[in-house]
Formats: structure tokens, sequence, C-alpha cells
């Protein structure tokens, strides 16, 4: 239960950081570190669900689902951001 509370203050710090990130970068490959962060997390968790198994395994897709859909977001917001 540990890892889904701190997975979701990571989730939120990453998804809260984005903005600040997007428009004091001039590079623009950093702009995606949140994004890859976000993407990262959400295979971390995926494994998690498929490892796990029972209801501590839905819990974690859950979690993956969340961070596959913020990675996609995030991915959104700093694509039109910068064209």
């Amino acid at each position: 239960m540990v890892e889904l509370s701190f997975g979701l203050l990571v989730l939120l710090g990453c998804v809260f950081a984005l903005k600040p990130i997007v428009s004091k970068t001039d590079r623009p490959n950093f702009r995606y570190i949140p994004v890859a962060t976000l993407l990262f997390g959400a295979m971390i968790f995926l494994v998690l669900a498929i490892g796990v198994g029972g209801k501590m395994g839905i819990a974690y897709g859950v979690m993956s689902i969340a961070y596959f859909i913020a990675c996609f977001g995030a991915y959104m917001y700093v694509h039109t951001r910068t064209s």
C-alpha cells in the first residue's frame, strides 16, 4: 500500500511540475522529462500488476492506467505548447 501512495505522489508531482518545466526550458529535449518519468512509472506498475495478481494486482493495474493516461496528457500538453 505504501507503493501506491508513493506512486500517487510521484504522479501528482510530475503533473504539477510539467507547466513550469515547459515554460522555462529552452532545450526541447528537457521538456519531455516528466513524460518519460510517467511512462517509466506506468511500466513499473504494469509489471507489478502482472506479477502480483489478486487485489493488489488490480490496484497496481489501476495505477498503471492512471500513469498511462497522465503520460498521454503530458505528451499532448508539451506538444501543443511547443508547436
